[in-house]
């Protein structure tokens, strides 16, 4: 039996029931999440109230929980790509620098649990990691948006067309038919 059939599943039936991956509206959580952090984490510094680190700490515990989301439906729409398709390296690379950046804030979170127990505040080694991790956040959501917008990517009818071999199928906003619910996008 397939240990992570389960969980599979499981994002299959969510994919099925909003008509798309749940990956894209997931990692909404860790980023702005992160965001906060990174914001505050500037405004204790700048006002050296501890209400700023709790709030940094707090939310950068609520990303890393939903980067545990993005992971396992990231993972799973990485598996769908062929390794021959040319969005495969920028998923990988999209992959290994998320992989990245949840380390940083996995550490950055550590250092600051470490310093509220002992009742000091946030420690700059902490906020360097955070600060780290949110700049490569905006690296990594920007190949997240390449593997959609460019490629494709996530985007079933695109999928389809490239799985029958035609890669010259339309990409980006050019996908959509006349019949989506989004409407029309071009000229």
């Amino acid at each position: 039996m397939d240990p992570i059939a389960p969980i599979t599943g499981s994002v299959d039936k969510i994919e099925e029931l909003i008509g798309h991956s749940p990956h894209p509206a997931i990692v909404a959580l860790p980023i702005g999440a992160w965001t906060v952090s990174n914001i505050c984490d500037g405004l204790a510094m700048l006002t050296g109230k501890d209400a700023y680190d709790d709030v940094a700490r707090v939310s950068m515990a609520i990303g890393l929980v939903g980067a545990a989301g993005a992971v396992v439906t990231g993972l799973r729409d990485y598996s769908y790509i062929p390794k021959d398709r040319p969005s495969h390296d920028t998923a990988t690379a999209h992959a290994i620098g998320n992989a990245v950046v949840g380390s940083l804030f996995t550490a950055s979170y550590i250092l600051r649990e470490m310093d509220h127990q002992r009742g000091r505040s946030t420690g700059i080694l902490s906020r360097m990691l955070a600060l780290a991790g949110g700049g490569l956040t905006l690296y990594t959501a920007w190949l997240g948006g390449v593997l959609v917008e460019e490629y494709g990517e996530g985007v079933k009818p695109v999928m389809d067309q490239m799985d029958d071999g035609d890669e010259d199928a339309s990409r980006g906003r050019e996908r959509l038919s006349p019949w989506s619910p989004l409407g029309v996008h071009g000229d």
